[in-house]
């Protein structure tokens, strides 16, 4: 090879060479292009979205302020619907102020010939409006306090606002002056009558008779509870009231008692001294027999009691000694079993009764299934009606 085919293949090389350089600056051109033409692209999307969110939140502002317009004044109408009355009543009320005060402004300034005259419509006008405004308010927040007194200076100071525009008037003639006394006393009496005394329907009526009437005779019931009430005087001197539970009628100021409360304890009566007798020899010890409680022999009579005739037994700490008594009538023979629960003597309670029937059932000597109410009254001895209660609550539900 020769050096003019090496210089041949050096320029075709480099021709190739400046030929792949110009293609390849050519294609990063292209590249940069079509890069540029996305990210214009992107900006124009990016530009129309903003546009298209800010119309859009100017779209949801535009409807929600029309919203809020609508029910702002849907509000105001169902307020005005509302009180439809007291926007009639407080429209007459500023016409009539508006009507009597100056005139009350310019006579007062002409019957004290000073600026300060013009002060009287405070007096004639604004104070019967400040007490008609406290009737208002009171029967409002506190509906329990009288407002007798604050009517009494209502029609007070509106008599004394008609007879100071009447008085104004009467130099122009009688009408003027039933004119003007009106007009100045319009505005109270249609507020007192429609607003701060609004009319009631006979329902309403009737129902606030019945609950006066209930609290009249709860009120009655408890002076009659305090009058009966029992005096409990501690160590110290200090004094409490003890009340009776149970169901009374009211009759002439006085407490009858209809039926009393099951849970309640009752006056000590001849079982409770019978159960206390029981506590104190279960404490203290058997006493024996007395002479009324031996049957000629030596064997002691059992007579169903722990009472007895005296006691031998020795005198503990503190005891007065105790004088001889004569010895106590024999007891005479019970009619029946049943005299001290039938004639309502022997006292126990629901929850005892309670207790005595469970242990009469874990005994066997009743079955809940098959006993009836006269079987639970014998063997517990106790009401017809307490029965039927037990009863009903230890029988078994179906």
């Amino acid at each position: 090879m020769n050096w003019q085919e090496e210089r041949r293949r050096t320029l075709a090389a480099k021709a190739e060479q400046a030929r792949l350089d110009q293609a390849a600056q050519t294609g990063t051109q292209i590249e940069f292009m079509k890069a540029k033409g996305e990210q214009a692209r992107e900006d124009r999307r990016l530009s129309e979205k903003l546009k298209a969110d800010q119309a859009k939140t100017r779209q949801d502002k535009r409807e929600k302020d029309k919203a809020d317009r609508k029910a702002r004044w849907a509000g105001r109408r169902e307020l005005a619907r509302a009180h439809t009355v007291d926007l009639l009543i407080y429209g007459v009320a500023v016409v009539s102020f508006a009507m009597a005060a100056p005139a009350m402004a310019g006579y007062g300034h002409d019957v004290y010939a000073s600026p300060m005259g013009r002060l009287l419509p405070l007096i004639t006008e604004l104070t019967m409006w400040a007490f008609a405004v406290a009737v208002l308010l009171s029967r409002t927040r506190t509906p329990e306090r009288p407002v007798w007194g604050l009517q009494a200076g209502v029609w007070v100071f509106g008599a004394v606002a008609f007879g100071t525009n009447a008085l104004h008037g009467i130099s122009r003639g009688p009408d003027a002056a039933a004119i003007m006394g009106v007009v100045s006393v319009a505005g109270v009496v249609a507020h007192q009558l429609a607003i701060a005394t609004p009319p009631k329907s006979r329902t309403q009526r009737r129902a606030d008779r019945v609950r006066a009437l209930a609290e009249a005779k709860a009120a009655a019931a408890a002076r009659a509870a305090v009058r009966t009430a029992a005096a409990r005087i501690d160590a110290d001197g200090h004094s409490t009231l003890a009340y009776t539970p149970g169901t009374y009628e009211v009759r002439r100021g006085r407490l009858i008692a209809v039926t009393a409360d099951p849970d309640a304890p009752g006056a000590p009566d001849a079982m409770d001294r019978e159960i206390a007798a029981l506590i104190d020899a279960t404490v203290f010890g058997p006493r024996p027999a007395g002479p009324a409680e031996t049957s000629g022999g030596d064997e002691p009579v059992n007579r169903g009691t722990v009472a007895t005739q005296e006691d031998p037994r020795p005198p503990r700490p503190g005891d007065d000694p105790v004088p001889d008594r004569p010895a106590a009538k024999p007891a005479r023979p019970r009619k029946r079993a049943e005299d001290d629960w039938a004639g309502g003597r022997v006292r126990r309670t629901y929850t005892q009764l309670r207790t005595e029937l469970q242990n009469a059932i874990v005994a066997g000597d009743l079955d809940p299934d098959t006993a009836s109410v006269n079987a639970v009254r014998r063997t517990l001895r106790c009401r017809k009606e307490t029965a039927r209660r037990l009863h009903a609550e230890f029988k078994p539900k179906d």
